[in-house]
């Protein structure tokens, strides 16, 4: 089957793969070969693919997923490689939210800010791992 990962600015993924897993909104998605159609939408997180016996990693941020016809498109608001994240930077500003959020006071508003914050921090850590 076909992966594409697009986002507004570039394609990061176009490629043929046996397997995508994928974080859904109403939790995580796993695509395999002659997957019935699809629509759904994307939470912050990790994709995960099988490329030619090798896995690729990619974070996106929000988006849709569509699979049709044993294509699979994500459409993410953005997404990066792995390699083109800091472990050391992403890990230090997970930890500095998870303090910012301990002494919190703002609107609700805020609050869904920081934490959406912190789960593309977290998101960002786990990629290299």
């Amino acid at each position: 089957m076909r992966l594409r990962i697009v986002t507004p600015t570039r394609v990061l993924v176009d490629a043929e793969v046996t397997e995508v897993t994928a974080p859904g909104t109403a939790g995580e998605m796993g695509v395999l070969p002659r997957h019935v159609t699809f629509l759904g939408q994307m939470d912050t997180g990790v994709v995960i693919y099988e490329e030619a016996g090798k896995r690729g990693k990619v974070v996106v941020r929000g988006g849709y997923v569509e699979v049709v016809d044993d294509v699979v498109t994500i459409l993410a608001d953005d997404a990066e490689f792995a390699a083109e994240t800091d472990a050391v930077a992403a890990r230090a500003e997970a930890d500095r939210l998870r303090e910012v959020l301990k002494h919190a006071q703002g609107t609700p508003a805020d609050i869904d800010r920081l934490l959406e914050q912190l789960r593309i921090a977290e998101a960002r850590s786990s990629i290299i791992l």
